[in-house]
């Protein structure tokens, strides 16, 4: 049979796999050679606007400029006299009296500021005895009026016995922490302290008492009136945002032209102020990824940061955006300006919070006094263990030293 097929064709081997690719091919490129060529055509890009010729001009002179931090003034001739600060205690189940004690143990902090605790000494007692500083005492005061200068003075803002669960914020944890801080704000309208220092407080805990309460920035802001900008300051660093505790879905609709001049005119002026900088340079960022990409991915920049930031041309500082902020911070361009002014919470405070850690402060810009706090949150985690580290409040009050 093997014959007979073999005679026939009809069981003529196939081609191997790789011949029949090469065969393939080889028609395929056949058939494209018998085919016509068109004309060839020249194709053109249309010509750039002028606002587009223009955008990129601007664009390519923002990011190549060399801006230089402006240069720093020192003080002259001025006595600065010893500031009362007002401290509050925190969330009563948080870290704040932990912070409180570790700093003021230091007796050279005395020779700084006065400091005037509100709080409670059964808490404060009960603190204490949690670190294990039973020879640490305070100067336990029933007024403003009774304060001491070279003391650590601490004021009984409330009698009750308030039950304390270290590291479990409570809504009687907040609510008590919300007495503290109303009595500084009541202090400080009575010109009898000259700045507040804010511990570390659990938002949710206050709003459970108090509906709307959004942080100590926004409740200051209310409770006198103003217009505030939060700053975040290392000594390297300096961020502010124009929107406080907002969610990013209220972010872009919080925004204006107007407030955004107006947080660059305070951050202006402490710069100036607070840090004596001379010219300050300040960075904007824009508001949605790659700065809107000219409108692609969103009109905020061109529609009310970009004038925003023209509105600035008479204050006596450098303004620069809006930047990307992903390529800002990634590229390091940070380091050239003096300030970076961001349009929402996380925008700066991430890469701050990243880069420096504990040797950042807060600070509130446009009250009628200094509102200052440490840059980080109540860690009930750690609370009782003598492991929070007090540094910023430290630098905190380091700071009001120098103003």
């Amino acid at each position: 049979p093997k014959e007979n097929i073999a005679r026939s064709g009809r069981g003529k081997a196939s081609a191997k796999p790789e011949e029949e690719a090469n065969n393939n091919r080889n028609k395929n490129r056949n058939r494209n050679q018998n085919k016509q060529k068109g004309p060839v055509k020249d194709v053109k890009a249309s010509p750039l606007s002028d606002k587009e010729s223009t955008f990129l001009q601007e664009q390519s002179e923002m990011f190549s400029q060399n801006v230089k931090p402006g240069e720093i003034q020192a003080r002259t001739g001025v006595v600065l006299e010893k500031p009362t600060i007002g401290i509050t205690c925190g969330d009563l189940n948080g870290i704040g009296f932990e912070l409180i004690i570790k700093t003021l143990e230091n007796k050279e902090v005395l020779d700084l500021c006065t400091p005037v605790i509100f709080s409670s000494s059964k808490v404060a007692s009960y603190h204490k005895n949690a670190l294990n500083k039973r020879d640490f005492n305070f100067f336990i005061c029933n007024s403003i009026e009774d304060v001491r200068e070279k003391k650590l003075n601490l004021i009984n803002t409330w009698e009750n016995n308030i039950e304390l669960n270290l590291g479990r914020p409570t809504d009687v944890s907040g609510a008590y922490a919300l007495k503290s801080i109303d009595a500084a704000i009541s202090a400080a309208k009575a010109g009898k302290i000259d700045a507040i220092l804010t511990a570390p407080i659990n938002k949710h805990n206050i709003a459970q008492s108090l509906k709307g309460f959004k942080g100590h920035t926004e409740y200051l802001s209310e409770s006198f009136g103003d217009d505030v900008l939060m700053i975040l300051s290392s000594e390297e660093l300096k961020v502010a945002t124009v929107t406080g505790h907002v969610p990013i879905s209220q972010v872009a609709e919080s925004l204006s032209k107007e407030k955004i001049t107006c947080s660059i005119e305070l951050l202006a002026q402490s710069l100036k102020r607070d840090f004596c900088i001379v010219n300050p340079s300040i960075a904007v960022l824009g508001l949605n990824p790659h700065a809107g990409e000219r409108g692609t991915i969103g009109v905020e920049e061109e529609k009310i940061i970009k004038p925003a930031i023209d509105n600035a041309s008479e204050i006596q500082a450098i303004v620069k955006g809006p930047f990307p902020a992903d390529g800002f911070f990634g590229q390091g361009y940070y380091t050239k300006f003096d300030a970076i002014l961001g349009m929402y919470h996380d925008q700066v405070l991430t890469p701050l919070k990243t880069l420096y850690e504990y040797n950042a402060i807060n600070i509130t810009l446009g009250l009628p006094f200094t509102r200052i706090s440490p840059d980080h949150g109540p860690n009930e985690k750690m609370v009782g263990q003598n492991l929070s580290n007090p540094l910023s409040l430290i630098k905190a009050i380091k700071f009001l030293d120098k103003n």
